[in-house]
């Protein structure tokens, strides 16, 4: 698997996003069909080959602020977007989590398709580094603010179910934030870390050393941490 799904301690609910809804903000025709054109102007918007990437002085600045060692987020950058915050094509790296759309579109759509909605958490079922956005794309045709609520997004891969509870007007706000610059999914970290009071958990871990890693995963990442040893990735890549 090449991305890591992060957990989602403090949710808020937003407002249900229909596919007239998303197509009126992507200014294609609405006609609640999410079909090519919908599909265009939406890949359009989340794609950005030129997003500046960050710099020494952005992490130096955060893990001031934070009062966190820098190697610390760092490091959590790299175990959770090993492939690098945007794809080939420019769009921020995203991990479709169908346990998360199952719950956010309330069951709906798990018998009509269970590889894109169901109760399974863990290792397999995700699909490959590619196939994550014709996941979401395909999601957005039954139920898009679900669909943006179900991935995990950019370097830090922050779930869209948590966009409203950081101050973004909704998942599909959070996403087209992200497609910005690096910069901005470092502030979308660290409003998650304040968000959900991490900062102890945070200042914890120590390279190295994966238990010290443990209370930041556990919530970061969930409670099946230790079913993708997040606690030691974290530790070594600190090093």
């Amino acid at each position: 698997m090449a991305l890591h799904a992060v957990a989602h301690p403090v949710v808020l609910l937003e407002v249900h996003v229909t596919i007239r809804d998303l197509q009126k903000r992507l200014g294609v025709n609405v006609d609640g069909k999410f079909g090519p054109a919908s599909t265009t102007a939406l890949l359009d918007r989340l794609t950005n080959l030129k997003a500046p990437a960050l710099t020494a002085e952005d992490f130096d600045k955060v893990a001031h602020d934070l009062n966190v060692p820098v190697a610390i987020i760092r490091a959590v950058r790299k175990v959770e977007a090993p492939r690098g915050p945007f794809d080939d094509s420019g769009r921020p790296s995203i991990l479709f989590e169908r346990h998360v759309f199952s719950r956010a579109s309330k069951h709906r759509f798990d018998k009509l398709v269970p590889a894109l909605s169901g109760p399974a958490y863990g290792k397999g079922g995700y699909g490959s580094f590619a196939a994550q956005y014709p996941r979401l794309v395909l999601a957005c045709a039954m139920d898009p603010g679900a669909a943006f609520s179900a991935c995990s997004w950019g370097a830090f891969q922050v779930l869209g179910e948590n966009a409203v509870a950081l101050g973004y007007d909704s998942a599909f706000d959070m996403a087209l934030a992200l497609t910005a610059s690096e910069a901005a999914h470092l502030d979308c970290f660290v409003r998650f870390v304040r968000t959900n009071g991490l900062e102890d958990e945070l200042r914890a871990c120590r390279p190295g050393d994966p238990e010290s890693c443990i209370p930041f995963v556990s919530r970061y990442n969930g409670s099946g941490f230790r079913q993708f040893n997040y606690h030691v990735k974290l530790a070594e890549a600190a090093l």
